[in-house]
């Protein structure tokens, strides 16, 4: 058997009660068992057309199933209640990720990659992962469940951003105003770059790093965002939002 632990979450509907349910039907699946999930918790919406306030929980179960088995049932659930991927980050009735798989690191992409990418660094993730489990180790940061919410709980929240095209300063202006409790920096010299490793350092562009930039990614807060879609000023409001500012 192996332990895993999965996110949940969703806007449209009654969401606990959808929540409950998807818990019902996932421990009526063979090779699985739902030991417990945690409180419910309310969160803002992250992405442009996110709609309205989410409700996000946690769940940590047993399984004999592969990973890709496990990822294929939470799929299939989120079908069974009503899911639709009209929009990119958008409105949905029911959101099952996989959040850990035991201690194992998958990278099976485009279909799986374990820990979940975004499990880091996401409040809406890691508060109710506190409650069920604080001192699980991420296998890929070796930080604590606790140790990382701490990260993203400090106030100013930093924020450095490689701007190597000398193209994203100006944005980062006018979100600082939309953010107050972020310290928002373009970082294109290494003389820039914080020497501690606190809140986060984003990469949004894609290209070849010079060779001064090339340790950051060992990092705790290395976040690298340069393949994913969209406009870099949305991108980072999608972070800051998921930290929790």
């Amino acid at each position: 058997m192996t332990t895993c632990l999965i996110g949940l979450g969703g806007n449209l509907g009654n969401v606990p009660q959808t929540i409950v349910g998807a818990m019902q039907s996932l421990s009526q699946r063979p090779g699985v068992q739902v030991e417990r999930w945690s409180s419910f918790y309310q969160t803002a919406p992250v992405g442009a057309a996110a709609g309205s306030e989410f409700t996000n929980a946690a769940a940590q179960l047993q399984t004999t199933l592969s990973a890709r088995d496990l990822l294929s049932c939470l799929l299939a659930i989120e079908n069974e209640f009503g899911r639709e991927r009209d929009v990119v980050w958008g409105p949905r009735t029911l959101d099952l990720d996989l959040l850990f798989f035991g201690n194992d690191v998958i990278d099976d992409l485009p279909v799986l990659r374990v820990p979940h990418s975004g499990c880091w660094y996401r409040r809406f993730v890691l508060d109710p992962l506190f409650e069920l489990v604080p001192d699980f180790v991420h296998p890929r940061k070796q930080q604590s469940i606790a140790e990382l919410r701490r990260r993203i709980l400090v106030r100013p929240f930093r924020v450095e951003v490689l701007d190597l095209a000398r193209s994203v300063k100006s944005a980062l202006r006018t979100l600082q105003t939309m953010f107050p409790d972020a310290e928002l920096r373009a970082i294109r010299q290494p003389d820039e770059v914080s020497q501690d490793d606190q809140g986060l350092l984003i990469r949004l562009d894609s290209g070849p790093l010079p060779p001064w930039a090339a340790p950051l990614k060992l990092r705790i807060g290395w976040l690298d965002v340069s393949v994913r879609m969209g406009d870099r000023r949305q991108k980072l409001i999608n972070i800051l939002r998921s930290v929790g500012l």
